[in-house]
Protein backbone atom coordinates (compact mmCIF):
# COMPACT_ATOMS: atom_id res chain seq x y z
CA UNK A 1 0.00 0.00 0.00
CA UNK A 2 1.30 3.42 -0.96
CA UNK A 3 1.65 5.73 1.83
CA UNK A 4 0.08 9.57 1.26
CA UNK A 5 1.48 12.73 2.63
CA UNK A 6 -0.36 13.41 5.99
CA UNK A 7 -2.75 16.30 6.02
CA UNK A 8 -2.37 19.12 8.19
CA UNK A 9 -2.98 22.86 7.90
CA UNK A 10 0.74 23.54 7.47
CA UNK A 11 0.69 21.78 4.59
CA UNK A 12 -2.53 23.37 3.16
CA UNK A 13 -0.93 26.57 3.85
CA UNK A 14 2.18 26.11 2.40
CA UNK A 15 0.20 24.50 -1.01
CA UNK A 16 -2.03 27.48 -0.76
CA UNK A 17 0.77 30.28 -0.84
CA UNK A 18 2.40 28.15 -3.63
CA UNK A 19 -0.38 28.12 -5.66
CA UNK A 20 -1.43 32.34 -4.98
CA UNK A 21 2.14 32.96 -6.39
CA UNK A 22 1.87 31.22 -9.36
CA UNK A 23 -1.42 32.70 -10.15
CA UNK A 24 -0.59 36.50 -9.09
CA UNK A 25 3.15 35.74 -11.05
CA UNK A 26 1.42 35.00 -13.98
CA UNK A 27 -0.87 38.15 -13.93
CA UNK A 28 1.94 40.50 -13.66
CA UNK A 29 3.99 38.49 -16.10
CA UNK A 30 1.23 38.95 -18.62
CA UNK A 31 1.14 42.57 -17.88
CA UNK A 32 4.99 43.07 -17.90
CA UNK A 33 5.09 41.30 -21.24
CA UNK A 34 2.51 44.06 -22.93
CA UNK A 35 5.24 46.29 -21.95
CA UNK A 36 8.01 44.34 -23.68
CA UNK A 37 9.40 43.35 -20.23
CA UNK A 38 9.66 40.76 -17.50
CA UNK A 39 8.99 41.10 -14.26
CA UNK A 40 13.20 41.29 -13.65
CA UNK A 41 13.44 43.80 -16.00
CA UNK A 42 10.75 46.42 -14.20
CA UNK A 43 12.40 45.74 -10.85
CA UNK A 44 15.78 46.49 -12.46
CA UNK A 45 14.21 49.56 -13.90
CA UNK A 46 12.83 50.68 -10.36
CA UNK A 47 15.74 49.97 -8.69
CA UNK A 48 17.42 52.56 -11.04
CA UNK A 49 14.37 55.33 -10.86
CA UNK A 50 14.43 54.78 -7.10
CA UNK A 51 18.22 54.61 -6.69
CA UNK A 52 21.25 57.36 -6.68
CA UNK A 53 20.55 59.55 -9.80
CA UNK A 54 24.67 58.78 -10.62
CA UNK A 55 23.67 55.16 -10.90
CA UNK A 56 23.97 51.90 -9.33
CA UNK A 57 26.47 48.85 -9.27
CA UNK A 58 25.92 45.99 -10.88
CA UNK A 59 26.22 44.60 -6.82
CA UNK A 60 23.69 46.64 -5.31
CA UNK A 61 20.86 46.08 -8.31
CA UNK A 62 21.46 42.55 -7.36
CA UNK A 63 21.13 41.89 -4.04
CA UNK A 64 17.97 44.28 -4.41
CA UNK A 65 16.03 42.27 -6.68
CA UNK A 66 13.12 40.49 -6.38
CA UNK A 67 13.75 37.39 -8.12
CA UNK A 68 17.75 36.72 -7.59
CA UNK A 69 19.19 36.17 -11.28
CA UNK A 70 22.83 34.89 -12.07
CA UNK A 71 24.19 36.88 -13.98
CA UNK A 72 23.16 40.60 -13.78
CA UNK A 73 25.42 41.66 -15.95
CA UNK A 74 23.98 39.81 -18.57
CA UNK A 75 20.88 41.12 -17.87
CA UNK A 76 22.18 45.08 -17.83
CA UNK A 77 23.82 44.33 -21.09
CA UNK A 78 20.18 42.70 -22.84
CA UNK A 79 19.00 46.08 -20.92
CA UNK A 80 20.84 48.16 -22.70
CA UNK A 81 20.54 46.62 -25.77
CA UNK A 82 16.83 48.19 -26.31
CA UNK A 83 17.86 51.18 -24.16
CA UNK A 84 16.67 51.28 -21.22
CA UNK A 85 20.12 51.73 -19.32
CA UNK A 86 23.22 52.42 -19.81
CA UNK A 87 26.88 52.37 -18.05
CA UNK A 88 28.25 55.33 -17.05
CA UNK A 89 30.71 56.71 -15.22
CA UNK A 90 30.72 58.38 -11.75
CA UNK A 91 31.20 61.70 -11.12
CA UNK A 92 33.26 61.24 -8.22
CA UNK A 93 35.84 58.48 -9.26
CA UNK A 94 36.17 57.95 -13.19
CA UNK A 95 37.27 54.71 -12.14
CA UNK A 96 33.60 53.54 -11.08
CA UNK A 97 31.14 52.29 -13.86
CA UNK A 98 27.76 52.60 -12.67
CA UNK A 99 24.23 51.32 -14.09
CA UNK A 100 22.25 54.69 -15.15
CA UNK A 101 18.60 54.61 -16.43
CA UNK A 102 17.68 56.12 -19.85
CA UNK A 103 15.13 58.61 -20.02
CA UNK A 104 13.32 55.81 -21.81
CA UNK A 105 13.75 53.64 -19.04
CA UNK A 106 12.48 56.19 -16.87
CA UNK A 107 9.57 56.44 -18.85
CA UNK A 108 8.50 53.03 -19.45
CA UNK A 109 9.26 51.84 -15.69
CA UNK A 110 6.80 54.89 -14.93
CA UNK A 111 4.31 53.94 -17.71
CA UNK A 112 3.69 51.10 -15.39
CA UNK A 113 2.76 52.41 -12.33
CA UNK A 114 -0.85 53.13 -12.56
CA UNK A 115 -1.34 49.24 -14.41
CA UNK A 116 0.45 47.88 -11.79
CA UNK A 117 -1.50 49.50 -8.72
CA UNK A 118 -4.44 48.71 -10.76
CA UNK A 119 -3.13 44.94 -11.14
CA UNK A 120 -2.81 44.59 -7.35
CA UNK A 121 -5.94 46.43 -6.21
CA UNK A 122 -7.53 43.85 -8.58
CA UNK A 123 -5.73 40.96 -7.19
CA UNK A 124 -6.25 42.05 -3.23
CA UNK A 125 -9.79 43.32 -4.02
CA UNK A 126 -11.68 40.31 -2.13
CA UNK A 127 -9.75 41.87 1.47
CA UNK A 128 -10.40 45.00 3.12
CA UNK A 129 -7.54 47.03 3.75
CA UNK A 130 -7.27 45.60 7.56
CA UNK A 131 -6.83 42.08 6.04
CA UNK A 132 -4.51 43.34 3.13
CA UNK A 133 -2.46 44.69 6.66
CA UNK A 134 -2.68 41.32 8.45
CA UNK A 135 -1.85 39.41 5.10
CA UNK A 136 1.53 41.95 4.77
CA UNK A 137 2.27 41.15 8.91
CA UNK A 138 1.76 37.45 8.70
CA UNK A 139 4.04 37.06 5.60
CA UNK A 140 6.76 39.62 6.41
CA UNK A 141 6.87 37.34 9.55
CA UNK A 142 7.58 34.42 7.39
CA UNK A 143 10.13 35.86 5.17
CA UNK A 144 12.02 37.28 8.70
CA UNK A 145 12.51 33.80 9.33
CA UNK A 146 14.57 33.18 6.47
CA UNK A 147 16.14 36.48 6.75
CA UNK A 148 17.70 36.04 9.72
CA UNK A 149 18.22 32.14 10.35
CA UNK A 150 18.36 30.82 6.87
CA UNK A 151 15.88 28.64 5.53
CA UNK A 152 16.80 25.90 7.68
Amino acid sequence: MVKDLPKSVTRDAHLALIQVHEAVSDEFRLLFQQFGLTATQFNVLRILVQGDPEGESCGHIGSHLIHRVPDVTRLVDRMQEHGLLERCRSHNDRRVVNICITQHGRELCETLYEPLAELEDHIMKVLNLEEQAQLNLLLRRILLQFQTQGSA
